[in-house]
């Protein structure tokens, strides 16, 4: 009997590891063929989205999470024909599955990293330009203020008369 532990132990696992592939499979054609039929789907990469990150968890227990899917887009030719092209960017739409969701978010945060088309001092200088020229509206707004205050309480003195 315990010679067929580790046999049994193996088949399981190829069992479920098939198992997981087949349902990736199953799960990453549906998921393509939502995400092609979208609208907004030929203009995501002239949008400058060139990776997408989907998590997959089954409800069966035994199963639990499936992988996490990351597409990512690179712009060469398919070589597929259309019967009716729609006119957008070629590109192709590469994927790969993580079996851990902090595999695919570290690699979310990689991807993040790699591609900041952003200067982050440079945001951060126009956030402050931006909110010190909002301080200095409201300061001349309540000086406008104040000063025709002040000017109405003087027109309103009775004139002194010697």
């Amino acid at each position: 009997m315990d010679c067929n532990y580790p046999y049994d132990r193996a088949n399981n696992y190829m069992k479920e590891s098939n198992q997981r592939e087949e349902l990736r499979y199953a799960m990453e054609t549906q998921f393509r063929y939502k995400f092609y039929k979208s609208p907004e789907f030929p203009f995501l990469p002239s949008l400058g989205i060139r990776h997408i990150f989907q998590g997959f968890e089954a409800k069966e227990e035994e199963l639990g999470f499936i992988g996490m899917l990351h597409l990512w887009w690179t712009n060469e030719d398919s070589g597929i024909k259309y019967d009716n092209p729609r006119y957008f960017v070629k590109g192709t739409w590469h994927g790969e599955w993580f079996d851990s969701p902090e595999d695919g978010i570290k690699r979310a945060i990689q991807v993040q990293k790699e591609n900041t088309f952003w200067d982050e001092n440079k945001l951060l200088e126009a956030h402050l330009e931006f909110h010190n020229e909002l301080r200095k509206r409201e300061a001349e707004k309540k000086f406008t203020e104040e000063t025709e205050e002040m000017a109405g309480l003087m027109s309103k003195r009775p004139p002194i008369l010697n």
